[in-house]
Parts: structure tokens; sequence; C-alpha cells
């Protein structure tokens, strides 16, 4: 919401020098002598660009067949679509930036209900592959994305943090409000695995043999760190920070998160 011209008012505040005169309001001044000008509250459409990372690492399940066999990138994709919904039922416009080590596909911003179909469509049909390159995506989604908008970026957000955080700043620059989902596996928290194993990416890295119990501490730690910089440093930028993993019933999550947020507009 904004102030200015519109029917729901909102509050006065005293007239100075440069105020329209014809939002004084005269009957104010006839009792109190004073000049007051009414102020009223605007709505405004929101345009919202969902960046969903759709590198090879996001394809990460386990076999269990559990809850937390859950793919990151089966979460990541129910999660855009039900934010998508949310939007298109409050008449705002969304659209959708795919992406590995570039943009690979842009869904333009759209308002029409009839939008959200597209929008599905394109989720289900998404296959992860490739490398991630987010600093990348992130420079190259400001030429498609409007000022003074909204960007969700969904990932697994495994990249370099100070590059990432830098590309942030200069799409804040531009007037742009962004919200970042981080989405894990539990299996990348703990390295839940024993004997010696060989570990094949899903990217482009090399294949890596070894025992975890060599490394499970080390590695803990490490990923502990990852998400503390990011707990620690978004907020200080005005970034709505969220951690996920994909063993958290999505509603759940997702309700809390909209929950913090609304009581932050308060």
């Amino acid at each position: 919401r904004h102030k200015g011209s519109s029917v729901e008012f909102a509050e006065y505040k005293d007239y100075t020098p440069g105020d329209e005169i014809r939002h004084i309001d005269w009957k104010v001044v006839g009792k109190t002598d004073k000049y007051h000008i009414k102020q009223f509250e605007q709505s405004t459409n929101l345009k919202c660009h969902i960046l969903l990372d759709a590198s090879g690492s996001m394809g990460y399940e386990s076999t269990g067949g559990t809850a937390t066999g859950m793919s990151k990138m089966d979460y990541a994709r129910t999660l855009a679509g039900a934010l998508s919904y949310l939007l298109l039922k409050q008449f705002d416009a969304v659209g959708l930036l795919l992406f590995n080590d570039s943009i690979i596909e842009h869904i333009p911003a759209r308002s029409k209900p009839s939008h959200f179909q597209h929008i599905l469509h394109r989720l289900a049909s998404l296959e992860p592959q490739g490398t991630t390159r987010l600093d990348l995506a992130l420079r190259r989604s400001v030429e498609v994305v409007p000022n003074r908008s909204m960007m969700i970026i969904i990932s697994d957000l495994l990249t370099h943090k100070d590059t990432l955080i830098k590309n942030i700043k200069l799409i804040q620059a531009q007037g742009i409000e962004v919200i970042l989902f981080h989405i894990l596996h539990p299996d990348e928290m703990t390295l839940p695995f024993e004997g010696e194993i060989i570990f094949e990416s899903l990217e482009e890295d090399p294949s890596l043999t070894l025992d975890p119990v060599d490394v499970q501490i080390a590695y803990q730690e490490l990923i502990k760190e990852h998400i503390e910089f990011y707990k620690r440093n978004c907020p200080a930028l005005g970034v709505d920070y969220l951690f996920m993993k994909t063993s958290t019933p999505l509603e759940q999550a997702l309700t809390y998160y909209l929950l913090r947020r609304k009581s932050l507009k308060k």
C-alpha cells in the first residue's frame, strides 16, 4: 500500500506549501481554523518473479521412500506452485525464471488466473540438470525483472556465499525486494552414510571415494556455518530468508513463513 489518491481514507497531515489545495478538508478548517490534508491509501498490484534453481544438485533424493526421500526439485517446484497460486489469488502478477549456469527459461509475469496452468505445466516437466551459477543468473535476471518488484529465489544455495550476497545487493539497487528460500535435503546436512562410498556428482564435479565417518563432523560444521551465514547476513540486507528441509511438511514451513511475514508488515 502507498499513500496517494484513492477512495480509502488513511489519515490527516498538516498542510504544507506545495500540497494540492483540493485535498484540504474544509470542514476541519471551519471547526479548528487549521489546514489539514486528507490522505488516502492506494493499493497497487505486485509483480513477482520466482527464480527457481534447476541445476543438477536440485535432483538429489534419498531412497528410503519416506518424506525425507522427496527430492529437492519436487519440494522446490511444489513451493513455487503454491506461491504462484497465492500471488494470483490476490490479483498480483507472477512470472517464472528457471536457471542453472544461466537463465534457461523465462515465463513473463502475468496476473490472469489462466496463467497458473502455464506455470504448473512448466514446473511439472522440469528436469534438474547442469551446473549452478546463481551469480550469473541473478545478473541476467535484472534484464527481465522490472524495477520496484519482487524476486523470490528458491535454491539449495550450493554456491559461493560472498558472491551471492554481492549480486543480491545489485538487484536491490534496482528497487527489487528479495525473498530467499534455502532448501536442503536432510542427508546434505548430516552425511548419514557408512562404509567406503563412491560419491558421484549431480553436476560436473569429479567422483570422490571416502568413508563419510572420516569427515562427518567437519562436514556438519561447514553446512551449519553455511546456513548461519545466510541467517546472519540476509536480515541485515533487508532480505527475507527462510531455511527449509525437505523432511519438513511444506504446508507447515510455508504457513509459518506467511504468518511471520504478516506480523512484520503490521
